[in-house]
């Protein structure tokens, strides 16, 4: 296919990435270039326009010209990432997975189900949590997944695999449900965190759940889910800025900077909207060992899995070589190799054993997994934002978003801290912003925590919320009882704060 003449202003993701077909890219992959690679495709660029300028590739269907001006455009405007197109694409050599048929799974705002849909999931959570605990679909199995009983403990926070390993997750436990007779047809409904905490959460079989046996230290046979009150909670969300961080996760364009934390993004997005999520919601909640074990965990993350599914079809990355076009290769392999190499594919324990998925399976959760979701009460669509950074390679030019300021807090060693805890900014002796890391107590146990010890935390605010008074950090446990209320800063290996205004490219 051709436009009827060439862009003038294309961009990686609202054109070139999309010049490339499946052919195309099998092919070159076997001469070690990934077209599905911004790096790879800017790195390679003047190779590429030389051979498709030719006529030399791709071999069998040459670009029209207009396509080849097209990519010698975007090589003399310095390689813009952009943002998708909106409406149909210019360029369609890659067919995207889009969902002919609906899925018969929609999930939906807890708060806009019918007195029918409810009782119905009300049956279906009673039942599964009066089911034997050794029964495999019983809600104490289910929930056990998440970290306690010991030894089988998962932990998949703070890295790639975090939004795939939780997507499964909710398909297991989805089934679950399901799997009740007169259920077949229940979804797990989602809690839009920008909203109030739903009603219908503080009740019966939503309130509570009690251990019928013990599961590990401190959560004996007896224990009881509890909540923080929940005024305490609406409060807590705003001073842990979980909205914030959703709106800016949404309005990025990368795979690492919706993601945050991980590969030196920045710590203010989906990652720590999550994180602060956890802690906001207390007491249960906090604790990652028993976290699943109260039942609203199960529609906190189905409404995680709903904004990574929006961000995914708002960079058109519902299929393989879309989502790796979000990816950085160079700065974030791992996350690359999460998709591209079967070794690291696997999402246990939900590969090896039913619903048998790995990371290949669950990305498009319509046409593989049966599953989409319905808008919230109160939709609201975040625009994509200019891409920020703290630094950038000499190459670029760039401008200074005077406006905006990232503060971060960097160099804690979160091994030295017990269980969730939050670090707080202080302007003057008052805290001006929140952010709160999810973990075990037994931090040191936990494979995935130890091998990404050191933490950062990012605060991104206005010049005026910095300036005028000395700035200073505090760290507070969730779990006081083992080190009290406040962390001694030299435990944790002496952190710094830094403050960067922030560059833009495009």
């Amino acid at each position: 296919m051709t436009t009827p003449t060439a862009v003038t202003q294309p961009t990686w993701y609202g054109h070139i990435r999309d010049m490339f077909s499946t052919p195309d890219r099998q092919c070159m992959a076997a001469q070690g270039l990934d077209l599905a690679s911004y790096e790879t495709v800017m790195n390679h660029a003047g190779n590429i326009y030389q051979q498709v300028a030719a006529g030399n590739m791709p071999m069998g269907r040459p670009w029209a010209p207009d396509w080849v001006a097209t990519f010698l455009n975007w090589m003399n405007a310095g390689y813009p990432k952009g943002v998708p197109a909106s409406g149909a694409l210019e360029f369609s050599a890659r067919t995207l997975l889009t969902a002919n048929v609906p899925a018969s799974r929609l999930r939906k705002d807890i708060t806009t189900l019918s007195d029918q849909e409810l009782a119905l999931l009300k049956h279906a959570f009673a039942t599964i949590m009066a089911m034997d605990p050794s029964e495999p679909n019983s809600f104490f199995v289910q929930a056990g997944y998440h970290w306690f009983p010991a030894p089988n403990t998962y932990c998949m926070h703070h890295v790639p695999g975090y939004n795939p390993w939780h997507r499964a997750y909710l398909v297991s436990f989805e089934n679950a449900l399901r799997a009740v007779p007169g259920c077949e047809n229940v979804t797990l409904p989602y809690w839009d965190l920008t909203a109030p905490f739903p009603e219908v959460l503080k009740s019966a079989p939503f309130d509570h759940y009690t251990l019928p046996h013990a599961v590990g230290p401190g959560y004996p046979q007896g224990y009881t889910t509890t909540r923080f009150p929940y005024e305490q909670i609406a409060q807590n969300l705003l001073d842990n800025d979980v909205t914030g961080d959703i709106n800016r996760a949404m309005g990025k364009t990368d795979w690492e900077d919706f993601h945050g934390w991980w590969s030196g993004a920045a710590h203010n997005t989906i990652i720590s909207a999550h994180d602060g999520g956890h802690n906001s919601i207390g007491t249960t909640m906090q604790a990652q060992e028993v976290a699943a074990f109260d039942p609203v965990f199960w529609f906190f993350h189905c409404n995680w899995d709903r904004l990574f599914w929006e961000w995914q079809k708002s960079m058109q990355a519902t299929d393989l070589h879309g989502l790796l076009t979000t990816i950085n290769e160079v700065s974030d392999s791992f996350s690359y190799q999460l998709f591209n190499d079967p070794a690291l594919q696997a999402l246990n324990p939900f590969t090896r054993n039913p619903p048998e998925l790995d990371t290949l399976g669950v990305i498009n959760s319509v046409t593989q997994l049966d599953v989409d979701y319905a808008p919230p009460a109160a939709a609201a669509r975040v625009a994509f934002t200019v891409k920020t950074s703290r630094t950038l390679a000499a190459s670029k030019a760039f401008t200074v978003a005077a406006d905006r300021v990232n503060v971060r807090v960097s160099g804690i060693n979160r091994l030295k801290i017990p269980g969730t805890f939050s670090v707080h900014l202080q302007k003057d002796g008052k805290t001006i912003a929140t952010r709160a890391l999810f973990q075990p107590v037994e931090v040191q146990t936990c494979a995935n925590c130890v091998s990404n010890a050191m933490t950062q935390f990012d605060f991104e605010l206005t010049l005026a919320d910095v300036l005028g008074g000395p700035l200073s950090v505090w760290v507070e446990p969730a779990n006081k009882d083992v080190i009290g209320e406040r962390v001694p800063l030299k435990l944790m290996g002496d952190p710094v704060i830094e403050v960067h205004l922030l560059l833009q490219t495009e």
